[in-house]
């Protein structure tokens, strides 16, 4: 489970995106560079991580992938 900034950015590196990927997967507002901004904050502790980013990132990491992603290893 997805509880705190480290877990988030390790969940990411595993799916081998930067911060502004996992923005534009997770729909974040504000556009790419706020989206951007806003993981960062998440995953270095300054801003909660909420239920629905759990649950989405969670679903990234078993192979769920929004429209126009694909995995980098394929």
């Amino acid at each position: 489970m997805i509880k705190t900034g480290p877990h988030l950015k390790q969940a990411r590196e595993a799916l081998g995106w930067s911060p502004a990927e996992l923005a534009r997967a997770l729909r974040l507002a504000g556009g790419d560079d706020q989206g951007e901004k806003r993981v960062l904050e998440m995953e270095s502790g300054r801003r909660p991580i909420s239920g629905p980013v759990t649950v989405a990132v969670e679903a990234l990491l078993h192979g769920f992938l929004p429209d126009g992603f694909i995995r980098p290893d394929l």
